[in-house]
């Protein structure tokens, strides 16, 4: 019996949680957990724990968006990686934005390898056109590192051309 991979999907909106975990779930590669609160989102991180939190979890990936009622540094995203930074044991769980809040602060910041080191940052409304692939080359080619790097140098090249 082989086990698929875990995706854990969070976001406030739940017709986008919905609308991403049936994307995943057609694929037929991959178990979604959706939540649609954080409280429910860290439960299910602490669940896929490992060791007692001190080695990385068993979640394969998260996707998740921005809570637009809390500040940048209360978003679901830096508390996840606050976790992860209390063991040295623990590596980051891939994490893939989904949104349609695309200020710059906020995706510079999450695209910081030191800081939110998210893999890809997408639109709600095109995420369909690359989530797949994406979460192919992070999970099965473990390409989460390198995917954060392109996504940071193409954000600002970007910057450079306005």
């Amino acid at each position: 019996m082989s086990f698929k991979p875990v995706i854990l999907i969070y976001d406030l909106d739940n017709k986008l949680v919905d609308e991403i975990a049936a994307e995943i779930g057609n694929s037929g590669l991959y178990t979604s957990i959706n939540t649609y609160n954080e409280s429910n989102a860290m439960d299910a991180i602490r669940q896929y724990d490992r060791g007692f939190g001190m080695l990385t979890n068993k979640l394969s990936c998260v996707i998740t968006g921005w809570n637009n009622h809390k500040k940048p540094r209360d978003q679901f995203l830096y508390h996840l990686r606050e976790m992860e930074r209390k063991s040295p044991l623990r590596s980051p769980t891939p994490v893939v934005i989904v949104t349609e809040d695309h200020r710059e602060d906020l995706k510079r910041r999450a695209l910081d390898a030191k800081d939110g080191g998210v893999c890809a940052y997408l639109h709600r409304d095109c995420f369909r056109d690359s989530l797949l692939s994406l979460l192919q080359q992070i999970i099965f080619q473990q390409k989460a590192d390198e995917l954060n790097r392109q996504a940071s140098e193409q954000f600002e090249r970007a910057l450079l051309e306005d």
